[in-house]
C-alpha cells in the first residue's frame, strides 16, 4: 500500500483495542508533530523552492485541525494528553535517510520520509476503520485514512516536481526498504507508527 514494503502485523491492532488512550494521546502528537514539519520545510526549503509553500501550508493547517479533532476526541473520553515526546520511528527513518543522504537531496529526503510516515499512517488508519469495535472512532479513523492517502501523494508529487520522477522513484525505494526494516524493529504497540 502508498509504497510500503512490509504490511503492519494485523497484531497492531489488538494492541490498540487494548490501549485506546496511548493510542489517542500519541495520534495527537502525531498530528502536531507533522503540522510542525511540513512549517520546517517551508522555513528551511521555502526560500530556493517557493513551489512548497502554499501546498505546505495548507498541509501544516490540515494537520493542525486534525491534531485539534484528536484532542477533542480524547477529551471526549476524560483523556489528558501530556506533552510529546520523540518518535521512534520518525527519528529512526531519519537517521536512515541521514546515512547516505547527500547535503544537495537532503530536501528530497526530507519530503520522501515525510511521504512514508503518511503512507504508513494511512495504512494503520485503514486498520483503524476496518477493526475497531466503536463504530464513531472507527468511523473517525476511515475519514483520517483518506486523508494521510492525499497528504502521501503530496510529499511524492512535490519531490517529483524538483528531482524528476526517476530519481525521485529510485531514492523513495532504498527510503521504502529501509523503513520495513525499522518497522520490523519496533515493538507492536499502541502507536500510530509503534
Amino acid at each position: 500500500m502508498l509504497g510500503l514494503l512490509k504490511p503492519t502485523d494485523p497484531a497492531w491492532v489488538d494492541a490498540v483495542k487494548g490501549n485506546l488512550e496511548a493510542l489517542l494521546i500519541d495520534h495527537a502528537h502525531c498530528e502536531l508533530k507533522a503540522a510542525q514539519s511540513a512549517l520546517s520545510i517551508v522555513s528551511r526549503h521555502g526560500w530556493d523552492h517557493p513551489e512548497l509553500a502554499e501546498p505546505l501550508l495548507e498541509l501544516a493547517r490540515e494537520e493542525t485541525e486534525h491534531f485539534r479533532d484528536v484532542l477533542k476526541e480524547a477529551r471526549e473520553r476524560g483523556i489528558r494528553v501530556p506533552p510529546p515526546e520523540p518518535d521512534k520511528y520518525v527519528s529512526a527513518l531519519m537517521k536512515e535517510a541521514k546515512r547516505d543522504g547527500t547535503p544537495e537531496r537532503r530536501l528530497l529526503d526530507r519530503l520522501l520520509v515525510s511521504a512514508l510516515i503518511e503512507a504508513r499512517s494511512c495504512e494503520r488508519f485503514q486498520l483503524l476503520a476496518e477493526g475497531l469495535d466503536d463504530p464513531d472512532l472507527a468511523a473517525f479513523y476511515d475519514r483520517l485514512m483518506q486523508s494521510e492517502a492525499r497528504h502521501y501523494r503530496l510529499f511524492t508529487s512535490l519531490a517529483e516536481a524538483i528531482w524528476g520522477e526517476e530519481i525521485t522513484r529510485e531514492r523513495f525505494s532504498v527510503l521504502a526498504a529501509r523503513e520495513a526494516t525499522v518497522v520490523d524493529r519496533l515493538a507492536l504497540g499502541p502507536t500510530v507508527h509503534g
